[in-house]
């Protein structure tokens, strides 16, 4: 690199100019769903959560009971968890769907579930 650009360069940043171009950096964001357990009655399905998310992170919590079997459906692509499995999901410009049925002959309960996302 020759010594004309790097003084270019330190001159321009310490001139102010990376200041402006900090400024036309979007500022994320961030947003937490949490979807508490719920209790579900003996063969019965509830959607917890149908959405786009353009990044984020799911926490499946694994707090609920063994018989409720949680459908979870990224892009298309499906996996099965049962309520006192723990696990995380990495999403990105992606639709999810999660499903929860009680397999159960007695009401049972569903996990939580934490969706914590960014936008900018």
């Amino acid at each position: 690199m020759s010594k004309e650009l790097v003084s270019g360069i330190v001159g321009g940043l310490v001139g102010g100019s990376i200041s402006k171009a900090l400024m036309k950096i979007p500022t994320p964001r961030s947003n937490k769903v949490v979807v508490s357990s719920q209790l579900l009655e003996p063969g019965e399905t509830r959607t917890l959560i149908s959405n786009t998310y353009k990044h984020g992170i799911i926490l499946f919590h694994g707090d609920g009971d063994p018989e409720v079997t949680h459908t979870v459906t990224v892009n298309g692509v499906t996996t099965e968890l049962m309520g006192d499995e723990q696990a995380i999901e990495i999403i990105s410009n992606e639709t999810v769907e999660i499903t929860a049925t009680n397999t159960s002959t007695e009401p049972k309960s569903t996990m939580t579930i934490e969706i914590l996302s960014l936008v900018w």
